[in-house]
């Protein structure tokens, strides 16, 4: 998109007759509806501001526009300035513009000492419309999808009003279109390409791009006219002159065209007439005709019903997959629980093996208990006295001097020492609980001590019978052990 124009700015007096020009390049990208300078590196964006100069003009206030002297040096801005444009990655394109880019080529040139002519060279790459069904997109991506489309739509309005000739166009509906003002309705000329993706599943896509550049080609705007101030009369007067001759060579090329138009008319004409006398003439070929129109009228019924049909059918694959997105969403999260689930049955399960083992050794100790309670039994049975306390008669014991001096003269913490020395050696589950047994028998501390040590003592004294009673026994077992041996030896010689 380019414009051509002038202004008053001068050359240096002294030089004249010398043609100069200068080439200045600007960078910007249209995002979210607003327009930010690309060529400047910037942590933190700053929006600018569109608006019209002195000279009537549309351009960008505080853009950045640098001087350049050969192509090497604009394709280095160009990759500059792509280095900093908007871009995300979508479900259709790794790289996909989130904003317009659009490249401005300011150009100035003239014989020094006479008003420059100044025009503008725009490079827009409009960014793809998009299916956010397709694309996937969400959060601050689906913002910038919905102002693409936004913007896109506005051009589409403008090229619109511009085709249907309407008395108001609408430019400020978007940034894109207010800043291509001149471009696109202006003294300009403008040039559009547009692209397309030869894959099926962009087919709607494709020929929705196709039909807005068909409505675009049929938009005249007049050819590109250069402004020229009033005094330079006799250039304006040479500019009429060629504009004469080009009218005049178009018209002779009319007129050409015309009369070859006319003849092919009068032969079209001359077919027509020679095939309808055919027709008249032959009633078969007037019954192939109906029997082809029908045909044809058939064969289009039946393209249309397969169409719709293709249409359907595509909108239950669309439905299909987006049910079977759904369920694949499902399914990961019934995995994620069937794996925690999982997870929980092993940790009851080495629970309960825990557990188990605990039961088991539980189990093991109780026998060996039981074991030890009934070897205790046996060697009471045995020993001389044992008749009275089998008997069931337990006689009172009598507490001996020591032990009421002990319960008179015990300290609460001297008492509590010993209590918690004779658990950790003969009880060590109940030192926890040494607080509530201290409590328990707060005031009674020497009485406490007394019967534990009588407890303790006489556990201590069972267990050295039941000791010296299981040595015994296993000395017995020992011995009819090695006569079984010997007997079986004798036996076999």
């Amino acid at each position: 998109m380019q414009d051509a124009h002038s202004n008053g700015d001068m050359a240096p007096e002294g030089v004249e007759g010398r043609f100069e020009f200068s080439i200045q390049v600007g960078m910007l990208e249209i995002y979210n509806d607003n327009v930010f300078d690309i060529l400047l590196k910037q942590k933190k964006k700053v929006a600018l501001e569109i608006k019209r100069n002195k000279e009537g003009r549309i351009e960008v206030d505080g853009l950045t526009k640098e001087p350049v002297n050969s192509v090497k040096d604009v394709i280095k801005l160009l990759k500059k300035g792509n280095g900093n444009r908007s871009t995300a990655a979508t479900e259709m394109n790794t790289h996909s513009s989130r904003s317009h880019m659009v490249l401005s080529v300011s150009v100035s040139c003239g014989i020094t000492g006479e008003e420059p002519t100044k025009g503008t060279l725009y490079l827009v790459d409009l960014a793809g419309s998009e299916r956010v069904r397709k694309s996937g997109v969400e959060g601050a991506n689906l913002k910038e999808a919905t102002q693409i489309n936004k913007s896109l739509s506005a051009l589409g309005n403008v090229m619109e009003a511009l085709d249907r000739k309407a008395s108001h166009i609408p430019y400020r509906d978007s940034k894109l279109t207010y800043l291509l003002q001149d471009s696109l309705g202006g003294n300009s000329r403008t040039m559009m390409v547009v692209a397309v993706c030869p894959t099926a599943a962009s087919i709607d896509e494709s020929v929705h791009a196709l039909g807005f550049a068909t409505r675009v080609r049929r938009i005249n705007i007049g050819s590109a006219k250069r402004n020229v101030a009033s005094k330079n009369l006799e250039e304006t007067v040479k500019h009429l002159n060629s504009e004469l001759k080009n009218l005049a060579k178009a018209k002779k090329k009319s007129e050409e065209q015309l009369s070859s138009l006319k003849r092919d008319h009068g032969r079209i004409q001359d077919r027509l007439k020679s095939s309808s006398e055919s027709r008249a003439k032959s009633v078969d070929e007037a019954r192939t005709f109906s029997v082809l129109k029908n045909s044809n009228a058939q064969m289009t019924a039946r393209w249309q019903k397969e169409k719709q049909m293709h249409e359907k059918a595509v909108t239950d694959l669309e439905a299909t997959q987006s049910e079977a997105k759904k369920f694949q969403g499902q399914y990961s999260r019934a995995k994620r629980e069937i794996d925690k689930l999982t997870k929980q049955i092993d940790e009851k399960e080495s629970e309960e093996a825990a557990l188990k083992s605990q039961l088991r050794s539980a189990k093991t100790a109780s026998s060996a208990a039981n074991l030890r309670a009934r070897k205790a039994q046996m060697l009471q049975s045995r020993t001389p006295g044992a008749a009275g306390k089998a008997s069931g008669i337990v006689k009172p014991t009598q507490r001996s001097d020591v032990d009421t001096e002990k319960m008179k003269n015990a300290s609460p913490k001297e008492a509590r020492e010993k209590v918690l020395a004779m658990l950790k050696i003969h009880d060590p589950k109940k030192v926890d609980k040494i607080d509530a047994i201290m409590d328990r028998f707060k005031g009674r501390e020497g009485f406490l001590l007394v019967k534990m040590e009588a407890r303790y003592d006489e556990i201590s004294g069972e267990a050295d019978n039941i000791a010296s009673a299981a040595k015994k026994r296993s000395d017995m077992a020992m011995a009819r052990h090695m006569e079984r041996m010997r007997s079986k030896k004798k036996l076999q010689k």
